[in-house]
């Protein structure tokens, strides 16, 4: 690389003026960015551990936590795969099918892909992978005298392709 040009040494020197600007900004940038994050990380857990209830509920069959996902009122809302039919199934109709699994490990993998919180609502999409089949899940959830809640679940089903052999 030629270094010979009019004003290389020049250009490269850094101006102690600009310098603390720019240091001064960038660290003010961090803090705050950091000090925002920080503010959430309290709603983000609390929102993840009802969503963890949910799916580890399900997922090792303990009735219990995924009672406590959920607010009594909440419902399930789905396009039926066989029939195309809309269904709303109230939460309770739902945990009560739950009962029937309870103590019954699922051999499934669960994901939360993301979360978004705004005050005391909150919205979730969950993957459940269950081998033959996959679950999308949209989740609502309302912060109820302090605790999460899921208030409304939506769903698709996607059903895998058969394996060749």
């Amino acid at each position: 690389m030629q270094r010979d040009y009019p004003g290389y040494r020049t250009y490269w020197k850094l101006n102690p003026a600009v310098m603390i600007k720019f240091t001064t900004i960038l660290c003010s940038f961090l803090f705050c960015v950091s000090w925002v994050l920080a503010q959430n990380s309290p709603e983000e857990a609390a929102v993840r551990e009802t969503l963890m209830n949910y799916l580890e509920g399900g997922t090792v069959g303990d009735t219990v936590r995924l009672n406590k996902a959920f607010h009594q009122s909440a419902s399930m809302k789905y396009i039926d795969n066989k029939t195309g039919e809309y269904r709303d199934v109230p939460i309770a109709e739902f945990l009560t099918r739950a009962k029937a699994n309870a103590g019954k490990k699922s051999d499934r993998k669960t994901k939360i892909v993301y979360t978004n919180i705004s005050g005391t609502a909150a919205q979730a999409r969950l993957e459940i992978d269950g081998g033959t089949y996959f679950f999308h899940d949209y989740m609502n959830l309302l912060k109820i005298n302090g605790e999460w809640k899921i208030v409304g679940k939506i769903f698709w089903r996607e059903d895998k392709a058969p394996v060749a052999k």
